[in-house]
C-alpha cells in the first residue's frame, strides 16, 4: 500500500461529523470553565483588595507609632 492510498482510506475518519450531544456536552463544559475563571478572578480581586487595604493600615500604625514616640508621647 502507497502513501495516497493510505490517504485516501483514512480520508473518512477526517470527514466525520460528531452528534449534536457531542457538541452540546462540549459548549456545556466550556461554559462552565468560563464560569469557574470569572470566579476566580473576583476572588483573587477581593483577596487582593483586602492585602492592600492591611498593609495601608500596617504603613498608617507605624508611622503613628513612630510620629508620637517622636514627640514623646
Amino acid at each position: 500500500m502507497d502513501l495516497f492510498e493510505f490517504f485516501q482510506k483514512q480520508e473518512r475518519q477526517l470527514r466525520e461529523m460528531p452528534s449534536e450531544q457531542v457538541w452540546q456536552r462540549l459548549e456545556a463544559l466550556l461554559e462552565q470553565r468560563r464560569k469557574r475563571r470569572k470566579r476566580r478572578n473576583i476572588r483573587f480581586l477581593q483577596i487582593e483588595t483586602i492585602l492592600v487595604v492591611l498593609m495601608l493600615l500596617l504603613i498608617a500604625a507605624v508611622l503613628v507609632w513612630y510620629f508620637a514616640r517622636r514627640e514623646g508621647l
